[in-house]
């Protein structure tokens, strides 16, 4: 359907200029035949462009040449977009109704009708097509005759009425066929001949005459090889295609579609080709391949806010397939895109319309929207909590961290300059090594009962060596290995750290190497680069695991922390 576009441009011009070419009775036709081309050589240069049109339309007017007058029109209507093309059209239809001339205005008619095709007012084009035979009739123009029932047939399929298309069809098709070798200047039986031959192709696959067709294409490609005509083969390449398609050969069809795509010698989208090709390869399961083509045709809409009714099922399909896929807003954004089509269809097709086997009909379509806007709608308040949850966790959590900082901070002063923040002895007991200084007081031996004071003697000084020769660095020293080492049993030495320590062994012996290694973080900054692994090992520990251990429950924090805080202090101080 819509790959003829193309052709109502160049028929456009064909239509335009057609009677003058061949009658040329046109007063001072060498003039005007000089601003034609003149403004063809201007077409890129849109301002020089107008300026001539606007020279030609005045002149005519001037001249009082409605032939000329018309001509002008129809140059206007070309260059301009809707609704300023209907306004040349409308003007150029009042000058031929000024002249009384049944030639211009059968010319005006199809000018006017051809306009409203392009804008896809099928009803009105086709109004417009069937005044325009009544006057060519009239003068006994059957080329005229039938290039206007070819543009008839066109309105009617685009309209839906594909048998009545059919019927204005046939005798398009034997009359341009019989006239073929008809050189008069300004007709193309020959191109008409191929128009007509693919549109009757065309509404045969979509009324399921596939069978009809094969003698038609073989006709077709027949007299293309022959007269060497290149440039129509794509176009019954894709009617082939769309032939096999509807006999439900998929893959052929796609074969041949992709074929016909290459053929083209253009940079037009082609939205025949695009839509059967995603149809083939929906029906062969191929649906992500197939709604990229529906996504191509989805583009167009977009952009040019047009669509044929032949190419409806597009959005049928995608909705399908966001369905299945669980896209509530993409289902929802083609939900709205087809009901948006359907009223523009009601209004403009309201034949076809009808006609037309749809799957999601209006009451379908309201009743999917109003439920997937529902869905939406919970979908965002679920999301708008879950947000506001989220947010407030976060805000938390970031609370938390600082807060955890500023402990971190406070902490880390405290086992840094203990001097500073620390002012209870039981608190310095912590960090710091609990034998007494060399001026303490003398110290008692008899706090322990059970055992003689001179043993209690013996075993604190030998801890006061291990502290002094840093034997806690040892990684196999035990608590049975120590006792051995002295010369006492586990027993004694176990209480007499409980008593002169104030803690068990083993926090005893790990609290030396934390202190040990704290002593060494602070004054050499060597050990600031150091991991864990090589941290636990320069302390004494045979293990991260223990290491890590210890040094949380002496100090409150990961050993990362501190490195890390310990570099910042370092940083800052340098």
């Amino acid at each position: 359907m819509k790959k003829f576009i193309f052709l109502y441009f160049s028929l456009l011009f064909f239509c335009l200029f057609s009677n003058v070419a061949a009658q040329n009775r046109r007063p001072e036709s060498l003039s005007y035949k000089k601003i034609e081309e003149k403004i063809d050589q201007l077409h890129s240069d849109s301002i020089k462009m107008w300026k001539m049109i606007d020279f030609y339309i005045k002149k005519s007017k001037k001249d009082r040449n409605y032939e000329a007058q018309i001509y002008a029109y129809r140059y206007s209507t070309t260059y301009s977009k809707y609704p300023r093309n209907i306004a040349f059209a409308d003007s150029a239809l009042e000058v031929a109704k000024k002249s009384g001339k049944d030639d211009l205005l059968s010319s005006a008619y199809i000018n006017r009708g051809k306009t409203w095709m392009d804008e896809k007012r099928y009803q009105k084009s086709l109004d417009d097509m069937l005044q325009a035979i009544k006057y060519s009739n009239k003068i006994g123009d059957n080329y005229t005759t039938y290039k206007t029932r070819y543009f008839i047939a066109q309105n009617k399929i685009y309209l839906g009425l594909y048998d009545e298309a059919i019927e204005e069809l046939k005798p398009c098709i034997i009359f341009f066929k019989n006239n073929i070798n008809n050189n008069s200047l300004g007709k193309d039986y020959e191109m008409f001949y191929m128009y007509s031959l693919m549109s009757y192709i065309d509404t045969n696959s979509k009324i399921y005459h596939q069978k009809e067709n094969k003698p038609l294409l073989a006709e077709a490609f027949d007299y293309i090889k022959k007269n060497n005509l290149p440039q129509y083969l794509p176009y019954f390449v894709a009617s082939d295609g769309i032939n096999s398609f509807y006999a439900k050969n998929y893959k052929i069809a796609i074969e041949k579609l992709n074929k016909a795509l290459a053929l083209y010698n253009d940079k037009r989208f082609h939205y025949t080709e695009t839509f059967y090709l995603g149809m083939s390869n929906w029906q062969l399961g191929n649906k992500e391949k197939a709604v990229r083509y529906f996504k191509l045709i989805d583009a167009q809409y977009t952009k040019n806010g047009k669509l044929d009714p032949h190419f409806r099922p597009t959005y049928e399909y995608l909705i399908k397939y966001y369905k299945a896929a669980g896209s509530k807003d993409l289902q929802l954004v083609y939900v709205n895109k087809l009901m948006e089509l359907d009223r523009n269809y009601e209004k403009n097709y309201k034949y076809l319309y009808t006609t037309i086997n749809k799957e999601y009909d209006t009451k379908k379509l309201q009743q999917e929207k109003s439920q997937l806007e529902n869905s939406l709608q919970k979908q965002r308040i679920f999301y708008a909590a879950f947000f506001l949850i989220a947010l407030f966790g976060g805000l938390f959590f970031v609370y938390r961290y600082l807060k955890l900082k500023k402990q971190y901070r406070e902490k880390f002063e405290n086992i840094i300059h203990p001097e500073l923040h620390q002012t209870n002895k039981s608190e310095n007991l912590k960090f710091y090594s609990p034998l007494p200084p060399a001026d303490a007081e003398e110290i008692y031996y008899d706090n322990v009962p059970g055992i003689n004071p001179q043993i209690v003697e013996h075993i604190v000084m030998q801890l006061e060596n291990l502290e002094k020769e840093k034997l806690y660095l040892d990684p196999q020293l035990s608590q049975k290995s120590l006792s051995e080492s002295i010369g006492t049993n586990s027993t004694y030495l176990s209480k007499i750290i409980n008593v002169y320590k104030n803690k068990n062994f083993n926090h005893y012996i790990n609290d030396l190497r934390m202190d040990y290694l704290l002593t060494q973080l602070k004054t050499k900054r060597k050990y600031l680069n150091k991991d864990v692994n090589q941290l636990a090992v320069l302390s004494g520990f045979n293990s991260t695991e223990s290491f890590s251990k210890n040094f949380q429950r002496k100090f409150e924090m990961k050993p990362s922390v501190f490195i890390k805080l310990m570099k910042e202090n370092a940083k800052n101080s340098a």
